[in-house]
């Protein structure tokens, strides 16, 4: 789409003119952007290598005019959809150690040295597993995929368990006690909580020593994730990604922990690309 109007002003942005826009002035406007018609997130994408122009995109509410239909990339069709579906009464499994090209040893007590500082240590939490014929095994991307479409599974009291490996519980408790969106993240509930958060990503970005930096709308929350210097670029390879500017509009689910930074931004730490799944959209052509 043409225009999107800047969250919480009357200000409505021309793509064009919007990325005309001083960089850094840039970088703060596009993570606070909306839907001209119905107010849903909306995220800005430059004008591509290959010559498409800047534009705007938007994860529209259903009865949007403007509404339009996203691919999602590389995301295997059909069978999701057959496959999304929770039984009552049994309980959600995930083995991190089994989930595609990721691996970690991350999700113990905070280092002392602030929310975007060291990485964690690897405390085990031996968990008892049931009746492991009833259980469901899901992916992070199942389960990205149920929390992206099902308000229902989102506030659901099934039990889900992410076992580190067959033995080790990491996150456990309903699907309503340990998923979080970014948009719900409060000081007071998360701070120093390890959990599953997720959302959509309004920017990407590289620091100075390295990290991959994945930031939510400052309307939405406005948590970051922290990707460590060593795995960013193992993580973008993973899942395929040739330019930064290819992960707006993304949704993201990361296992960790949630430490508020001294200005108050919550920063959610990823020390693995075992420990995070993304859905990236693109544009339908015969949409």
């Amino acid at each position: 789409m043409q225009h999107a109007r800047q969250a919480g002003e009357s200000t409505v942005w021309e793509a064009n003119e919007f990325s005309r826009l001083p960089e850094a002035l840039l970088e703060i406007k596009r993570r606070s952007l909306e839907c001209t018609e119905c107010g849903e997130f909306a995220w800005f994408r430059k004008e591509s290598r290959h010559g498409h122009p800047p534009h705007f995109c938007s994860h529209h509410a259903d009865n949007c005019g403007l509404k339009v239909q996203y691919e999602v990339v590389g995301e295997r069709a059909p069978g999701i959809n057959e496959q999304d579906q929770v039984n009552a009464g049994n309980t959600i499994v995930v083995r991190l150690d089994l989930e595609d090209a990721r691996q970690v040893d991350v999700l113990a007590a905070p280092a002392s040295n602030g929310a975007g500082g060291e990485r964690e240590g690897g405390t085990r939490f031996v968990g008892i597993a049931g009746n492991r014929l009833s259980n469901q095994h899901f992916t992070l991307r199942r389960i990205l995929y149920r929390l992206v479409q099902s308000p229902t599974f989102r506030t659901s009291g099934e039990l889900i368990s992410l076992y580190r490996n067959e033995n080790e519980v990491l996150i456990q408790g309903t699907v309503s006690e340990v998923t979080h969106e970014f948009s719900t993240i409060s000081r007071e509930i998360h701070h120093d909580k390890l959990a599953l958060y997720w959302g959509a990503v309004a920017s990407a970005g590289r620091t100075s020593d390295g990290k991959l930096w994945l930031n939510s709308s400052l309307t939405r929350g406005g948590a970051s994730i922290a990707i460590f210097d060593d795995i960013a670029q193992q993580l973008l390879d993973a899942f395929e990604v040739e330019d930064l500017e290819d992960l707006a509009g993304a949704h993201v689910l990361v296992a960790g922990r949630c430490l508020f930074a001294e200005s108050g931004k919550p920063v959610i730490r990823c020390g693995s690309v075992k420990f995070i799944v993304m859905r990236r959209y693109k544009e339908t052509t015969n949409a």
